[in-house]
């Protein structure tokens, strides 16, 4: 079987990280995976990466150079091209018919949201391309959900995977490694307006008189806004801006609580790394989120792993930290079982759900 995942970019957490997981998985079983960012790829890679290396996947150059790319002999005997993320979403369909390829086209929907839906020409380009689709892998309920209240002729073509971790890569360093003494909360992603930054800050100035630090790890066109606002509120000394950095599990060992307050999500795979390594989290009670955190876990009942909360609520979100930040016993218990529900989502359940979705293409020729 060969497989071609094509993807906007490969520097992220998301998606990205997920597509790499799964090459990495493939490569290692047998499958013959390839995987294409229209952008550039990262310093590190994986055999059979390759990189168109555009600024933008908006470049109108874009299609031109990706037409050139599938052209290429070695993409007439792929039997899935896998596309991620749009505008990829809409260019692969298009070149793919003009070359004639014989490929099943399958993508996965990432997010819960995004800007076309609420525009009638946007829906109008989704619902052209996705038409294109064979199979539409959605990373949760909610996700689909959201997809077919927009496209609602889809429900046949879509598919519910869960994404998922490497759990040993998070679980192992969290049992040795012991935890600094200023409690340290910590958030991962993007410093856009979709992760609710701000209102995290001003809930943590509503309970500064806590000892504790709060490191946001990621980057973005906010922050410059953000670190003025934390000026403003002179929480200098406790907010701790680092960067897109690559050593999350680290980070994450050295941390006590995971925080997350985005206004909406596609599933949340930083959750899931911070409960592998055992932390308590706050996450906005959102759809593909709440799928993720349960206030009471099925398998074992009133067993808490955290807090939801309402994204837009200041005060719900610092009453929540407080009490976290108050008690390092139920810190200590609701990490213990975060970790639990986190084995829900191991990559290799991921990793067979898709190979069966392929497989079930070429022999069912669907």
């Amino acid at each position: 079987m060969k497989i071609l995942h094509i993807i906007n970019s490969l520097k992220g957490g998301g998606a990205e990280k997920l597509i790499l997981d799964l090459h990495k998985m493939s490569l290692e079983n047998g499958v013959d995976s390839h995987v294409l960012s229209l952008m550039s790829a990262p310093n590190e890679c994986l055999p059979n990466t390759y990189a168109l290396n555009f600024n933008s996947p908006y470049q109108i150059q874009v299609l031109f150079k990706l037409y050139d790319f599938l052209s290429a002999p070695e993409w007439k005997d792929v039997d899935v091209i896998h596309v991620h993320l749009f505008p990829s979403q809409l260019y692969v369909p298009l070149i793919s018919r003009v070359l004639a390829l014989k490929a099943y086209l399958v993508t996965t929907e990432h997010n819960t949201h995004n800007f076309r839906r609420g525009i009638w020409y946007g829906r109008l380009i989704d619902s052209f391309f996705y038409n294109y689709y064979r199979k539409i892998i959605c990373i949760s309920i909610g996700t689909s959900e959201s997809l077919l209240q927009s496209q609602p002729q889809l429900n046949e073509k879509i598919v519910v995977i869960y994404n998922g971790i490497d759990i040993k890569r998070y679980s192992l360093l969290s049992i040795s490694c012991p935890k600094e003494k200023t409690p340290i909360i910590l958030s991962v992603g993007r410093l856009v307006i979709q992760k609710n930054y701000e209102t995290a800050i001003r809930a943590l100035n509503k309970i500064s008189t806590h000892n504790f630090e709060y490191w946001i790890v990621g980057s973005g066109v906010l922050e410059p806004h953000l670190k003025k606002l934390v000026n403003e509120l002179n929480l200098e000394y406790k907010v701790k801006f680092l960067g897109f950095r690559e050593d999350i599990p680290e980070l994450l060992n050295q941390s006590d609580i995971f925080l997350i307050t985005s206004s909406w999500e596609g599933f949340g795979i930083a959750v899931v790394e911070a409960m592998a390594a055992s932390l308590p989290v706050v996450v906005s009670n959102v759809s593909g989120l709440r799928e993720v955190v349960l206030e009471d876990f099925a398998e074992i009942p009133k067993m808490k792993m955290g807090f939801l909360i309402d994204p837009k609520s200041e005060d719900d979100i610092a009453i929540c930290l407080s009490k976290l930040l108050a008690d390092a016993r139920l810190r200590m218990e609701m990490g213990r079982n975060a970790h639990i529900r986190s084995l829900e989502f191991d990559i290799q359940k991921t990793f067979d759900q898709h190979l069966e979705l392929y497989q079930s293409l070429l022999e069912n020729n669907q």
